[in-house]
């Protein structure tokens, strides 16, 4: 006997179908450089489907370019948050390399963070956190997507300035 379900149990996804375009959209109008369209139709997306992480990551990246950097750190770990709930939307890259960029997204938002004259001329204990975190995120992602580059480079130099005895000459880029 086949096991019936009551479709009603189920949320409809119909709207993720018009959003789809508007990421595209969005897509577009960044690499025309009409950022403020970009963030407009990202946000659009965001109010519709807050569950969707692509449009969070995306708006990281805006914010990050834009120095805005509070805004994107909260963009970001929004977007991790919802990726490792399970709610990867697009399949434009594999599951653990969109979670990889996510981290490295966030540790390059915290790294820039710790660098700001803001932080440098401010507590010291807040700098050291930052780049703490900053390393730590670039080891996830690292970890998670050996070919991450960036996460490699970030992690090794970052390595180099660490107060713990976690250090380690295997952390080298390769």
């Amino acid at each position: 006997m086949s096991e019936q379900h009551d479709e009603s149990e189920y949320p409809s996804e119909e709207h993720l179908e018009g959003l789809a375009k508007k990421f595209i959209s969005a897509t577009v109008a960044r690499n025309r450089g009409q950022v403020d369209d970009c963030r407009d139709l990202l946000l659009e997306i965001v109010r519709a489907e807050p569950r969707l992480p692509e449009p969070h990551i995306e708006l990281a990246h805006i914010e990050m370019e834009s120095g805005l950097l509070d805004g994107a750190e909260v963009y970001a770990r929004q977007g991790i948050d919802w990726l490792t709930k399970g709610g990867q939307w697009l399949a434009t890259l594999e599951a653990h390399e969109l979670v990889a960029h996510a981290h490295d997204l966030l540790g390059e938002i915290l790294r820039r963070r710790a660098t700001s004259d803001e932080v440098v001329f401010g507590p010291e204990a807040l700098f050291r956190e930052l780049l703490n975190e900053a390393r730590d995120e670039f080891s996830k992602a690292r970890e998670l997507d050996p070919n991450n580059e960036h996460a490699h480079y970030n992690d090794f130099f970052l390595s180099l300035g660490r107060d713990d005895e976690q250090s380690d000459e295997n952390d080298a880029p390769e």
